[in-house]
């Protein structure tokens, strides 16, 4: 998956590779990447709205949040029986959920 910031300036990509990568609109590499889920895909991303975080969910079983800053992992939510194919932060950032293939 792929998801714009709200600014438009930032976007960022799941990958098949245990990780998710964070761009801009006017480079054609990279600036981050997110490296830590234990499984190869990571289905979804989506971007915390005051644009500091983006939030991931992998095969793995696992809703990552993220510092686009330091590119680490600041939150670890588990206790899915399934990979987690989508993600959602709602707009005033308080909540993130995480949608496996059973919904």
């Amino acid at each position: 998956s792929v998801a714009f910031a709200p600014s438009g300036y930032y976007f960022a990509s799941a990958g098949g590779d245990a990780t998710a990568r964070l761009w801009t609109t006017d480079r054609p590499t990279p600036v981050r990447l997110f490296a830590g889920h234990t499984s190869d895909c990571v289905h979804s991303v989506d971007f915390h709205p005051n644009i500091n975080y983006i939030v991931t969910g992998s095969e793995d079983k696992t809703v990552r949040l993220w510092d686009i800053q330091t590119g680490r992992c600041v939150r670890l939510l588990n206790g899915c029986s399934a990979g987690i194919y989508q993600v959602k932060v709602d707009p005033s950032g308080q909540y993130a959920v995480g949608a496996d293939a059973m919904g």
